[in-house]
């Protein structure tokens, strides 16, 4: 095997999900693919009625002093109402998500991580059968043919031990322990809860703050460990 397709089957398929909406899994994953370079794709997108989808936000994120562009890949369905996928359904009866339609992207060259933002949280219900954000997560898993990873995202104040907790426990639960990087916190740094959440064996990978200006946007990026470090941490674990 030449060493071009060792790097393809090392590249790893990163799943970003959070404790909640509007966590800012959307921003996180912006300096996730602007750190590692990495591809970009969101599965499932809602709410295009009145928004212009994560994947063009994602798309007019600049980054100072940078003209690189990500590849980003269209979403597998995009549904009009800003509800759950299960819910937006309901008003667009001739669309019905299955996971067998969740395919990685053929134009994804796999010499580049791939970010993948999930819809919501990880119990939020993606097809008809009541098939949560989980059950895209192993999915992906056992048909990629990639190394799968989690990230979560989650706010950095009051209420986040509960709903990180929650969130951490629940993919335990269901054998995606040694798929998890860790747990990004979004919002002012708070020690207190990073070292409450470590406590309890969650993994802290960064702390993060919006950014409005490029030292903001160079400090987060500063913060993010590089996804050749997490692998390696993983594979010591």
């Amino acid at each position: 095997m030449n060493s071009k397709s060792q790097q393809q089957e090392q590249q790893p398929i990163v799943f970003v999900t959070g404790t909640d909406t509007d966590v800012g899994k959307t921003f996180v994953s912006t300096l996730l693919v602007h750190k590692w370079k990495a591809a970009y794709w969101k599965p499932v997108q809602t709410g295009i009625e009145s928004d212009q989808g994560d994947s063009e936000t994602l798309k007019n994120f600049k980054i100072a002093a940078s003209t690189w562009q990500p590849p980003i890949f269209t979403p597998t369905y995009a549904l009009q109402k800003p509800l759950s996928p299960l819910q937006a359904m309901e008003y667009e009866p001739n669309v019905d998500i299955r996971l067998l339609d969740f395919v990685v992207p053929e134009e994804w060259s796999a010499e580049n991580p791939l970010v993948v933002e999930g819809a919501g949280g990880v119990c939020v219900p993606i097809t008809r059968k009541l098939e949560i954000t989980t059950d895209l997560i192993k999915h992906l898993i056992e048909t990629s043919g990639h190394p799968v990873y989690v990230v979560v995202v989650a706010r950095s104040g009051l209420g986040t031990l509960n709903h990180t907790l929650l969130t951490w426990n629940h993919l335990c639960d269901n054998g995606l322990r040694s798929h998890l990087f860790g747990v990004i916190l979004n919002g002012e740094p708070n020690e207190g809860n990073v070292q409450a959440l470590k406590k309890f064996g969650v993994n802290i990978m960064a702390q993060v703050a919006q950014c409005t200006t490029a030292h903001d946007q160079d400090m987060a990026l500063h913060e993010l460990p590089s996804v050749e470090s997490l692998m390696t941490q993983q594979d010591v674990e």
